[in-house]
């Protein structure tokens, strides 16, 4: 697998970059631009135009460690965790991050599955009511469905029933991502007690690649690393208001 710096050192400018950072009980997610990089030591940001500097600069110092999501041109969706070593408002409002470490890279244009780690309820549809919800994971996703993960007796007997309609809700930081209009195309045991659903689309959702970049940041291993915070690091008063247009950045 290619290693991240080459992948984000290849990569082109002004492609949007997804942050997302610990607050209070859940996540918040920020809107930037990469607009330059020195390789490799860190990425340059631009905060989207969209956010109130006065709210986001808060949220921007409150934690050093942030999750970050990318798709280069390539078509590589990257996922992984950085640090924010520098933020200035003028003349831009840029935030400097140290190149993403721990970082999962996939090719979403050739990629048949891509495993996530996520928990989540698996509900079946029986007749005209929801099953009661079934707690599990769901293991990977692809351009055809999800494979679900539950660990106990097998609930339900979907050898009888093939396409047995099913919904699936991703436990989100911010809301909850559903899938709805799954069918039930296989159920395999995969372990003691451990079972595996295969989960077609109906159709297709439209948003499949933004689903994908929630999923992998959802998933336990980024989760694991953004709790895994530095919170002595404080950011300097002189870093946060300052007015030069020229920008100093230390890697110490």
């Amino acid at each position: 697998m290619q290693a991240i710096n080459d992948v984000l050192a290849n990569s082109g400018f002004r492609q949007s970059v997804e942050i997302q950072i610990k607050h209070n009980d859940g996540y918040k997610r920020l809107n930037m631009t990469l607009v330059g990089q020195q390789y490799p030591d860190y990425l340059i940001l631009e905060l989207s135009r969209q956010y109130c500097w006065q709210d986001a600069l808060p949220l921007l110092v409150s934690e050093k460690t942030v999750g970050l999501k990318t798709v280069s041109h390539a078509g590589e969706q990257i996922t992984g965790v950085g640090d924010i070593l520098h933020i200035t408002q003028y003349p831009q409002k840029l935030i400097f991050v140290s190149y993403p470490r721990e970082a999962d890279i996939q090719v979403l244009r050739s990629s048949p599955r891509i495993a996530v780690n996520c928990e989540a309820n698996l509900q079946f549809r029986l007749k005209d009511k929801l099953s009661d919800p079934f707690s599990g994971k769901v293991v990977d996703i692809s351009d055809k469905g999800i494979a679900f993960n539950y660990r106990g007796t097998l609930p339900i007997d979907t050898h009888t029933d093939q396409e047995l309609p099913a919904e699936v809700r991703v436990k989100n930081s911010d809301d909850t991502i559903t899938f709805q209009g799954l069918l039930t195309k296989s159920t395999k045991s995969v372990g003691p007690q451990l079972w595996q659903f295969g989960l077609s689309y109906k159709q297709k959702p439209n948003n499949l690649q933004d689903l994908v970049s929630k999923l992998l940041l959802e998933s336990a291993p980024v989760r694991e690393l953004l709790s895994d915070n530095d919170s002595g690091w404080e950011a300097s008063d002189k870093t946060l208001q300052a007015e030069s247009e020229s920008v100093q950045f230390s890697t110490n």
